[in-house]
């Protein structure tokens, strides 16, 4: 009987330690994503010369990956444990609203007392009641950078919309269908001429293909399918990444507001491919860093501007170079203590 108990206890281990192993490439690509789009941020307002100004766009293309992390996370959920819209809504909605609506509302009150943002009760209540997603004038206030927040919100507000037509579809269709609607959607925005315009460019449509594929992952990992036939080397994951990001880089640089809208696919493949050859080379305080970052990305990415902009008022007769190295330094361990904060009132309002 004790046999066959530490039998099973150890192969409750193992279980989980593989399934630990298996999903720790999903937090280091969170925070390798979270953490570039800081550097990117940070390295804009030092207002690099000419090419590195446009050079550092590569960092901002982490948003790419996080959207298909999103839709890998929100249906691997689902499909271990499916829920009502009604909960789902709740749980998703209020755990990334309340520790958003809390940054800007501090963000508020500190702009009454040093210049970070200008103040408006109108681009308040657009946080407040989510209408700033629809407004342009104001979808950059209290930090450009929450933007992504209004997008992933209206894939939380359509995402049973989404599962129900995956449920119609075999994966291959479901993700060219995924494909069609953001090529068509980023047609529509290019022949609207509204590709400048960050409530059009950034609408979730734009990123749908890869939340879908996100999804299709996800179904394939619950299942303990392979994803790829081949097994990829790291020269594969390193020429194919290079390779990718050369060309979005081209269309990037070279293609105006037009290859803007149709290089997402080149941008998510060659920043992915390269993260994830990153990954593999097993460094492992790098490793340990991204894995940490991903567990507090929330923060990281509500906080990162708000950090920098409140330095650069409090001490403005400091370099701004010094103002980003101090700004890297402090986001780490207030983004820590803010991911605690929230874990705690969740855990008390049980939400």
């Amino acid at each position: 009987m004790m046999a066959k108990e530490l039998h099973y206890s150890t192969e409750l281990i193992i279980n989980r330690e593989q399934k630990m192993k298996r999903f720790e490439i999903v937090d280091f690509l969170k925070g390798y994503s979270i953490f570039t789009i800081l550097i990117f941020h940070y390295l804009q307002y030092l207002q690099l010369p000419n090419p590195f100004d446009k050079i550092i766009f590569f960092g901002g293309t982490g948003v790419h990956l996080f959207v298909f992390l999103s839709g890998f996370g929100l249906y691997y959920s689902y499909n271990k444990k499916p829920i009502k819209y009604s909960l789902f809504l709740k749980r998703r909605i209020t755990k990334i609203y309340i520790p958003y609506i809390f940054v800007v509302l501090l963000s508020a009150i500190l702009s009454v007392f040093i210049p970070v943002y200008h103040n408006s009760f109108y681009a308040l209540g657009g946080h407040i009641f989510l209408y700033k997603m629809f407004d342009e004038s104001i979808i950059g206030s209290y930090g450009y950078q929450l933007w992504f927040i209004s997008m992933i919100l209206q894939f939380y507000l359509t995402f049973y919309i989404i599962i129900w037509l995956k449920s119609k579809l075999k994966n291959k269709l479901f993700l060219i269908s995924g494909f069609v609607i953001s090529i068509g959607w980023a047609t529509l925005v290019f022949l609207i001429n509204k590709e400048d315009a960050r409530i059009w460019n950034s609408f979730f449509l734009q990123y749908y293909w890869e939340f879908a594929l996100g999804i299709i992952i996800a179904e394939k990992v619950s299942k303990n399918e392979k994803i790829i036939s081949i097994k990829a080397n790291q020269f594969l994951l390193l020429t194919a990444g290079l390779l990718c990001s050369s060309v979005y880089g081209f269309l990037a640089l070279k293609g105006g507001a037009v290859g803007k809208l149709y290089n997402d696919i080149f941008a998510f493949s060659g920043y992915t491919l390269l993260a994830i050859f990153l990954y593999h080379l097993r460094l492992k305080p790098i490793n340990q860093f991204f894995v940490f970052v991903g567990e507090i990305s929330l923060p990281v990415y509500l906080l990162h501007i708000l950090v920098l902009f409140t330095l650069s008022a409090l001490i403005n007769n400091l370099s701004s170079i010094y103002i980003v190295i101090l700004s890297i330094i402090v986001i780490i361990p207030i983004s820590f203590v803010y991911q605690r904060l929230i874990t705690a009132f969740f855990k008390i309002s049980k939400l």
